[in-house]
């Protein structure tokens, strides 16, 4: 029924481009914009994008898509937006949002946090996935950020993360890992290398220090 439906569409769009064109097309309900679809989000709503939108009453399908677009791409949290449409009323709205590091506290209350440190307005009680606690801190989350690309094992052990004067600190169940505000992902690396040779050997260790050039400082008892 519906392929019947949108096969019939079709054909009074080709009749009525030969005989009117798109002026007559654009007055027609059949093609009037009835639904908003929103494709890609984990923390967005439909009902927040179709309110960003405010697509006028009537709109047809065929009318232009640009100013849809900006107006979703300016949705807090959607890095990146594209707008596009589906017969014979439908707009599809593809998102790309900002991805939460950490949960931080804000005013009494937990907020979500992204690479560089931001406040999201995504609700926090529903995260795709365990995130540690930390600052608002751009050095904090951009750390976080990096050894989740890279390190999403031990990403996944963070429980707190919190900037101490130029460094960063970050508290896993076992112990405190120490690093510098701009760390790479390559020292990163080296700090795991050193925790999984510990503990391949069944030895305790209260803090790995990556602050120092080319070393790995290890702390604690049984180290």
């Amino acid at each position: 029924m519906k392929r019947a439906l949108l096969v019939s569409g079709g054909a009074v769009l080709l009749l009525l481009a030969g005989v009117g064109g798109f002026k007559l097309i654009r007055k027609l309900s059949f093609f009037s914009v009835k639904r908003v679809e929103l494709v890609g989000a984990h923390y967005l709503t439909p009902a927040t994008m179709a309110r960003a939108l405010a697509i006028p009453r009537g709109m047809s399908i065929f009318d232009g898509t640009r100013a849809l677009e900006r107006r979703a791409s300016q949705v807090d949290g959607v890095v990146e937006a594209r707008v596009t449409r589906r017969l014979p009323g439908t707009i599809r709205v593809t998102v790309r949002e900002a991805e939460p590091v950490a949960l931080a506290e804000r005013s009494g209350r937990l907020v979500l946090v992204d690479q560089a440190g931001r406040a999201l307005p995504f609700d926090p009680t529903r995260p795709a996935e365990d995130l540690p606690l930390a600052e608002t801190d751009s050095a904090v989350a951009g750390l976080l950020a990096r050894m989740r690309e890279t390190e999403p094992e031990l990403f996944a052990r963070v429980e707190r993360g919190a900037r101490v004067k130029r460094d960063v600190a970050l508290d896993l169940a076992e112990g405190r890992l120490w690093f510098r505000a701009g760390a790479t992902s390559e020292e990163i690396r080296h700090l795991v290398l050193v925790a999984e040779y510990l503990s391949r050997r069944g030895r305790a260790w209260r803090e790995l220090d990556a602050r120092f050039a080319s070393r790995i400082i290890v702390r604690g008892a049984g180290a």
